[in-house]
């Protein structure tokens, strides 16, 4: 062989090495017909925005060390946390275009609006009520919202609740803060959902669109004053060091979901959707309990933090307020986002 050609081949070779390391771009385990009844194995990739010893995450390994163990090893799922493959909404979207295969977290309204439902404020009150309506598989939401984030390109699996909403706030409370006819002069980060931002306005706040990676510098700087979108542990794990008074207005259920891209789960074998189906289920059942202590444990974190000087947890007659308030005024602006077909079964199931 010439010295020419042996520089062109190994000029060929190592751009083929190189595109192997591209994620998405090296051939997987499964390309290709398994032959000989051989059968199909299988390696993904899994996000999750959370750290590493978030809930969510050990759960995750959870389910991959039984989907793993369950197909004798033919399934084989890499674990990237931390918002190592981008913030909540880039991993959904990413599931959606298969060069993510799995996550588990809350569900974007981007690509359908009537995704929204899932945010509707105060359509749970109580943790018996969101586990009737958000459970897997017979919760009366969750089959929606399977139906509704199949036609994006997703199927989920499971749900897995963080908790009720809570709001942290970086220098001081507003005026009546449980008030929902009181102008709070504040600045609320909102995350992209119309039903999030007409719960922020109602309740006397001015909305802000800020990604939930942007969040911590934002409170810092003084951008918001404040945010609606986590709970008592995601705002431990992601904003305690901005938070100095936080209010538990259990304004909407941060339900995430185990979630598959649609088009990979359509192609695998009966018997690999059961076992991943399966390993998601056991981490689904019991979890509306253990998000309630998980609730418990946090807000208490809260409380004996010495940079929060404190929690506040609305009244039964302040929290029937608001919920009166919202649904009389916030629901019926819903049909035209929503629709009318959605909002009806909400309204008759809530």
């Amino acid at each position: 062989m010439s010295r020419k050609w042996q520089i062109l081949v190994g000029l060929g070779m190592a751009a083929i090495l190189l595109i192997s390391l591209i994620p998405g771009c090296a051939p997987s385990a499964e390309e290709g017909a398994p032959s000989g009844g051989e059968k199909a194995t299988y390696h993904w990739r899994w996000a999750d925005i959370n750290p590493e010893d978030a809930p969510s995450v050990q759960a995750d390994k959870r389910v991959i060390q039984e989907i793993s163990e369950q197909s004798n090893g033919r399934i084989v799922i890499d674990l990237y946390p931390g918002g190592a493959l981008g913030d909540w909404i880039e991993n959904c979207g990413e599931v959606r275009r298969g060069t993510i295969e799995m996550t588990c977290v809350c569900l974007p309204t981007d690509y359908d609006p009537r995704i929204n439902v899932v945010y509707c404020p105060l359509l749970t009150t109580s943790w018996e009520e969101a586990e009737n309506a958000y459970s897997s598989p017979d919760g009366w939401l969750f089959g929606l919202l399977n139906e509704l984030m199949e036609g994006t390109g997703i199927r989920l699996l499971g749900s897995f609740p963080d908790g009720f909403g809570v709001c942290s706030y970086a220098k001081e409370l507003p005026p009546s803060p449980m008030d929902p006819d009181v102008d709070k002069k504040m600045k609320m980060r909102v995350w992209p959902s119309k039903a999030a931002e007409m719960w922020s306005e109602r309740m006397g706040y001015t909305p802000t669109p800020i990604a939930w990676a942007e969040l911590f510098t934002a409170m810092q700087t003084g951008v918001v004053d404040t945010e609606v979108g986590g709970t008592p542990y995601l705002n431990w794990a992601h904003l305690r060091d901005v938070t100095k008074y936080l209010i538990y207005y259990a304004d909407h259920m941060e339900a995430w979901f185990y979630m598959i891209n649609k088009e990979l789960w359509d192609g695998l074998s009966p018997e690999d959707q059961k076992i991943v189906a399966d390993a998601c289920a056991h981490e689904s059942a019991g979890r509306f309990q253990a998000a309630e202590a998980q609730d418990t444990e946090y807000l208490q974190k809260f409380r004996d933090l010495d940079t929060c000087e404190q929690v506040l947890i609305p009244t039964a007659e302040e929290y029937a307020k608001m919920k009166e308030a919202i649904r009389a005024d916030v629901w019926p602006q819903l049909y035209d986002v929503i629709g009318s077909d959605i909002m009806d079964y909400v309204i008759a199931n809530a």
